[in-house]
């Protein structure tokens, strides 16, 4: 089976990161699946936004968690704005998008869950995080939903290497319902195949070489997740006219 193409932050090589425009054309390039980030403001709000503050857009570092909802607003991100959480579960509800949330930091779980009930988005989405807490935090909401387990930090600890080597004891702890790691991971090609006859699903990140994405593809990854959802699907289809 051919894996998922999952839009990162939307088609966002193509339109502004993280804002509904780029859903929308997320969709278009025939995306199977979302990937956007989560924060929260300092009103108790979760918006569509990947910094922990606005320097990338307009130049200043102000942080997301002390900005409410209104501020975030009035953020311009090349000419959209910044979505909420809910705007995003309604429109995916409208036009049946599954969606990959991830959680940027702990402490969103309960509102996070709160939405996903009110929009009846629950089985449609799986939520990751590079954060345990944030995962365990999310289990203890609601069990059910699909949880994510990010792996690839820039590091030379030899715990966290030797964690994603070997991923299973933190797939296990937290719960797991996927592992999604980053493409250039030391031993993914060896170990991929091995984390998915356990039992997991594997959503790679993030993957525009079309010869990486077949590559992937071969070794069985569930997910790719990409910045050019109509690229990977090319590539796709082109690794499965070769077979």
């Amino acid at each position: 089976m051919a894996p998922l193409i999952i839009a990162h932050r939307g088609a966002s090589a193509d339109a502004p990161e993280n804002t509904l425009a780029a859903f929308e054309l997320a969709r278009h390039q025939r995306a199977d699946m979302i990937e956007l980030d989560l924060q929260p403001t300092v009103d108790g709000e979760i918006v569509v936004f990947h910094d922990d503050d606005t320097a990338r857009w307009n130049g200043r570092a102000d942080v997301v968690a002390r900005m409410t909802l209104v501020e975030m607003r009035r953020l311009d991100v090349g000419g959209e704005h910044v979505p909420t959480l809910a705007e995003t579960l309604d429109w995916a509800r409208s036009v049946g998008m599954p969606l990959n949330l991830e959680l940027k930091k702990p402490g969103m779980a309960v509102r996070c869950v709160q939405l996903l009930r009110e929009f009846r988005m629950v089985d449609q989405v799986i939520v990751s995080s590079f954060f345990p807490q944030a995962l365990h935090e999310l289990r203890a909401v609601d069990p059910a939903i699909a949880r994510g387990y990010l792996m690839g930090i820039r590091t030379y600890r030899p715990d966290v290497r030797l964690r994603e080597f070997w991923p299973f004891g933190a797939l296990r702890r937290i719960g797991a319902t996927a592992w999604h790691p980053y493409h250039g991971l030391p031993g993914l090609d060896w170990v991929l195949p091995k984390v998915q006859r356990a039992g997991y699903q594997v959503n790679v990140w993030t993957v525009d070489d079309p010869v990486r994405i077949r590559s992937l593809a071969t070794l069985g990854a569930s997910g790719i997740i990409t910045n050019t959802p109509a690229a990977a699907r090319a590539a796709l289809a082109l690794e499965t006219q070769e077979r």
